[in-house]
């Protein structure tokens, strides 16, 4: 879809650095209704959202798209959003004042939502300090990590002193990282947060946005403090970049039975060929280390000795 005729997603600054937990449907029904409003006029009131229409955004399957828009509608009405206010308070307020699902005759389903009051200034009337997004590029972005760390490094995309030879760089703290993406202390080990959130939420942002992102973690000492990023604009064919298949999940089968092996040979080619689809285009491209560790275990499992050598000098080099 070309930039030109995709619409928008507008928000001040404070609501992109504000504290707040989303599930996955409630970020994407605010996106989806925030795409269809102007950010430079007052709120309109009532936004229908059909179910249709959040099935072709998103990519879903319409069978299960009415039941995920009516949880999203119901839970929305409960979550707020914590915001510094300009005497520097944190305010908590509430992401909408309206949000049901309604079916009526002859006109089928739809959700039918209102921003609350308390939340237009930052939505609504916008001037200046605010981040702009082309919906299009949020669309498969399916993780709050992936949608927030995308609005983060784009709020500083056009000013000129984050600019270093034709990238964006932006430092982050490390805790200002974990809070900013909203994550429990369950992340607290480096490798955690790294293997679990940030990997996976930038192989998103590649695949799918129109930023190529690369990241550095800072030390002091032995300890990592602060994260680099640097993204650029001038990509690859976001059709050439090959994104990370799922996985199967495991079956619920004893071990050593022949179902789990059937398993682990599937999830096994599935990343050995994502490696070497990769590796066509980037010869020094390299599989992150839970997905070495889950080869290794795949390897196992199937007794390919071959398979097992080769992830494992992968790892021991990783480590």
């Amino acid at each position: 879809m070309s930039s030109k005729n995709s619409s928008k997603i507008v928000f001040a600054n404070k609501l992109l650095h504000a504290g707040y937990s989303l599930e996955i449907n409630e970020q994407r029904l605010i996106n989806l209704a925030l795409s269809k409003i102007n950010s430079k006029k007052s709120n309109p009131g009532q936004i229908l959202i059909y179910p249709t229409e959040y099935a072709q955004c998103f990519g879903l399957s319409k069978r299960s798209v009415y039941e995920q828009l009516s949880s999203a509608a119901k839970s929305l009405q409960d979550k707020s959003v914590t915001i510094l206010d300009d005497s520097g308070e944190a305010v908590s307020i509430p992401w909408v004042s309206n949000a049901t699902y309604e079916k009526v005759k002859n006109q089928g389903s739809f959700i039918t939502l209102e921003f609350s009051e308390a939340i237009e200034p930052y939505i609504f009337n916008i001037e200046g300090n605010f981040t702009e997004l082309f919906f299009h590029n949020t669309v498969k972005l399916n993780s709050l990590a992936s949608l927030r760390l995308y609005g983060l490094l784009n709020e500083v995309r056009n000013y000129h002193n984050y600019k270093r030879q034709g990238a964006v760089v932006v430092n982050f703290q490390l805790p200002e990282m974990k809070q900013k993406l909203f994550l429990s202390e369950s992340y607290g080990a480096w490798r955690d947060f790294k293997s679990r959130v940030l990997l996976p939420a930038i192989e998103k942002i590649n695949a799918h946005t129109d930023i190529c992102v690369k990241f550095k973690p800072k030390k002091m000492g032995n300890c990592i403090t602060a994260i680099e990023f640097a993204y650029s604009t001038q990509c690859p064919s976001k059709s050439e970049h090959i994104a990370r298949p799922r996985l199967a999940r495991r079956p619920k089968v004893k071990k050593g039975s022949h179902e789990e092996g059937v398993w682990a040979r599937v999830n096994l080619n599935r990343l050995g060929g994502y490696e070497l689809s990769n590796q066509n285009e980037n010869p020094a491209f390299r599989l992150a280390k839970a997905d070495i560790r889950r080869c290794i275990t795949y390897a196992k499992i199937i007794g390919d000795d071959k398979a097992k050598s080769y992830y494992s000098k992968q790892l021991n080099k990783k480590t």
